[in-house]
């Protein structure tokens, strides 16, 4: 037992570096949503106010109102900020973090499964997974479904092994709580919990009580948030059958095997799009591992109606080829790619085995060479760059040495820049207005009559003070 936790806490170190490598340079700038997630957690840390004015909300309404935080991943990040400061690292970090803990909570669970040897292989090839590791450096909520599944499993193959409710409770409560953890799960957690019940109604009918009251806080909650939080659940998006042949498209889109190995998510946000969402080389251990579930049956076969069910629903949200929506299913992929390797390595042919783990290795290799040196230069121009917080820094560093109120044009304003420099965020313009005596102005603009221009290298902007 010693042994292996520090094997473990060794893979974990290892992993910690490797997954932080390039934090800041790849991508090389932010997508909204990180944004507005790192901006109200910094407020949330700092103040226990939203952008909005909100204390402790259960949803953000952010983007100026056009999109909804979710709490799980909106309050870790708070957390997070909390414990270790506020910067642009930290936020990238915590999905580091998030991503190692999802990892551990594998391979506890494949352990329960398989055994420990499996159990390694599978925190391995979880951790190299595309879609796992370009969402380590992204500050959003997708991976926050990952721990979340993992428990719901967890626990419920406990239930299957020793029969004790309270597990029931522990993996209902999991799943319930998932299904606010990120938009996608809406559609997700529905069909899980039915396929759940029909499991446990199998085993034993009488405990299927146990599973219904562990999810029914979380059903009883939606009309109650909907009211005080109108679009924060369902995002104004309603479900919609739009003929079968659409919703087939939407759902078997997901299940495209040129998607799953080779072209990824459809925005390159999400992928590097000549990587899959798997790795292509992990692809015979997956098909195998379906067919020793298809033998084996029992909690494996769960295992893989879980798999395939999951996006059943996506079919009445026209949502087609986003990995990064169904990040969910990555743990349930694992499985059943280790159960494959498993069925190889008790083979008498063990060089099979070998060469496949050789060929999944160059292929990680592949993807992490092009994704830290390659993908940030053709996606600069949709990610932008992060030389702003500089812009902020100095900004904050002038204002304060010279003891002059900050102010900053609408246009150019990056909330999280400046709450991560400013206690007291500066105050906004509008692009006709001009700042009052005793201010300091951060501006696009290259000449103001009666302003002081600081003769000050920022990468981007002016900075002028009056007088």
């Amino acid at each position: 037992m010693a042994k292996t936790k520090i094997i473990l806490a060794i893979t974990a170190v290892i992993f910690f570096f490797l997954l932080s490598y390039r934090l800041l340079d790849v991508p090389t700038g932010f997508t909204v949503d990180e944004s507005a997630f790192g901006y109200n957690a910094a407020l949330l840390a700092r103040t226990g106010y939203d952008e909005n004015g909100d204390k402790f909300p259960v949803f953000v309404n952010s983007i100026n109102h056009s999109d909804w935080r979710q709490p799980w991943t909106q309050y870790y990040i708070t957390l997070f900020f909390k414990i270790f400061g506020i910067s642009i690292y930290n936020l990238r970090l915590s999905s580091v973090v998030l991503t190692l803990i999802s990892a551990l909570l594998l391979f506890y669970f494949v352990k329960l499964l398989l055994g420990q040897k499996l159990a390694f292989f599978s925190l391995i090839l979880y951790l190299i997974t595309p879609v796992v590791f370009m969402h380590s450096h992204l500050g959003l909520d997708n991976i926050m479904t990952v721990p979340f599944t993992l428990l719901w499993l967890i626990n419920l193959f406990k239930y299957t092994t020793v029969k004790h409710r309270r597990f029931l409770l522990y993996s209902s409560l999991a799943l319930g709580a998932s299904f606010y953890t990120y938009k996608g799960m809406r559609a997700v957690v529905p069909v899980w919990s039915l396929i759940s019940l029909l499991y446990i109604f199998k085993l034993k009918p009488r405990d299927t009580i146990y599973f219904l009251a562990g999810l029914l806080p979380f059903a009883l909650a939606v009309p109650i948030l909907h009211h005080y939080y109108p679009g924060a659940i369902f995002g104004g998006a309603r479900p919609k059958f739009d003929g079968i042949y659409n919703f087939f498209y939407s759902y078997l889109s997901h299940y495209d095997l040129n998607f799953l190995f080779i072209r990824g998510d459809a925005l390159l946000f999400h992928s590097t799009q000549i990587h899959g969402m798997y790795l292509l080389a992990s692809a015979p251990l997956f098909f195998l591992g379906i067919y020793q579930a298809i033998r084996k049956k029992k909690f494996w076969g769960f295992l893989l109606i879980a798999f395939l069910t999951a996006l059943a629903l996506y079919g009445l949200v026209e949502s087609t080829y986003r990995a990064s929506r169904i990040i969910c299913l990555v743990p349930l992929y694992v499985s059943l790619s280790a159960l494959g390797f498993d069925f190889l390595i008790r083979q008498k042919r063990k060089i099979i085995p070998l060469i496949l783990g050789c060929l999944i290795l160059i292929n990680f290799i592949d993807f992490a060479k092009y994704y830290w040196f390659t993908y940030p230069k053709f996606t600069e121009n949709i990610f932008g760059h992060l030389t702003r917080d500089i812009s902020f820094r100095i900004f904050s560093d002038e204002a304060k040495s010279k003891g002059l109120n900050p102010y900053v044009d609408r246009d150019i304003f990056e909330g999280f820049f400046a709450a991560i420099h400013f206690e007291k965020l500066p105050q906004i313009l509008d692009n006709q207005s001009l700042p009052p005596w005793g201010s300091i102005y951060l501006t696009s603009k290259d000449n103001l009559l009666g302003f002081t221009k600081l003769d000050l290298k920022l990468p981007e902007f002016n900075l002028f003070t009056f007088p």
